[in-house]
């Protein structure tokens, strides 16, 4: 026995019936359609809308960051390098950023000789000194100890004169690529021959003004002599680079 006889005496559905249902089962698809359509341009909105948010919220989160001291000077700050060494250049003040009582921290002052017989690294003292101004040789300081901070391992030399200014030597072994602060425009890199480039520093930070200032014309010119950070101050570049110069020798 085949199943044949299951087509054979399949009867026909009647007309209007078939018509009706097909009708129905064409709306129900369109209608499956439009809605998807929907569902989806309503997904499209709530994503957009969703990222509208977000942006807005970073783009507040950043205005409120910006009015906090610290951190507006760190974002409008850059980092440079000079003559090997990194600086911090920015407008803002750095002592706002830094709150806190202040420390002072006092050198041993002693002799020449004594202060070279306990610094601990070997220093070459410059010999082109110009005629007039001598060492103050009974009043060097030396900062020496865990106690100094970030002064350890320092000795400053001052050179005076009667007739004109004078300047100081500061010797340290103190890591640079730490970075100073300094405003925009104050640091110049030169070479004092093939082989050592310096860095000239014009100006300071006024803590009365809480800006930087150019005012008094103080110079700074910092090059490295055997690992040693050697630094003048004071007011005459020219000099400061035969000086500097000396200690090459």
């Amino acid at each position: 026995m085949d199943d044949k006889f299951l087509y054979l005496l399949r009867e026909q559905p009647d007309l209007e019936y078939a018509k009706n249902l097909h009708q129905k089962l064409t709306q129900s698809h369109s209608d499956s359609k439009w809605m998807l359509n929907i569902n989806l341009h309503t997904f499209a909105l709530n994503r957009k809308a969703k990222l509208g948010w977000i942006t807005v919220l970073i783009a507040v989160g950043i205005l409120a960051m910006m009015t906090i001291s610290p951190v507006r000077a760190f974002v409008s700050s850059l980092i440079i390098r000079v003559a090997g060494q990194l600086f911090e250049v920015t407008e803002d003040y750095p002592g706002d950023n830094y709150p806190g009582d202040e420390t002072i921290i006092e050198p041993q002052v002693m002799s020449l000789s004594d202060a070279l017989a306990i610094f601990p690294h070997n220093i070459k003292l410059p010999t082109n000194i110009p005629t007039g101004i001598v060492m103050d040789e009974e009043n060097i300081r030396v900062y020496i100890g865990e106690e100094t901070g970030p002064f350890a391992d320092t000795i400053e030399i001052d050179w005076v004169s009667d007739a004109s200014a004078g300047f100081t030597l500061r010797i340290t072994n103190h890591d640079w690529g730490i970075g100073e602060i300094v405003a925009p425009d104050s640091v110049e890199e030169i070479f004092l021959d093939d082989k050592h480039p310096a860095v000239v520093i014009r100006g300071g930070w006024d803590a009365d003004e809480k800006a930087w200032n150019n005012e008094y014309g103080n110079i700074r010119l910092r090059w490295l002599v055997d690992n040693l950070t050697y630094e003048l101050t004071g007011h005459n570049l020219d000099q400061f680079i035969e000086i500097a110069l000396s200690t090459l020798e």
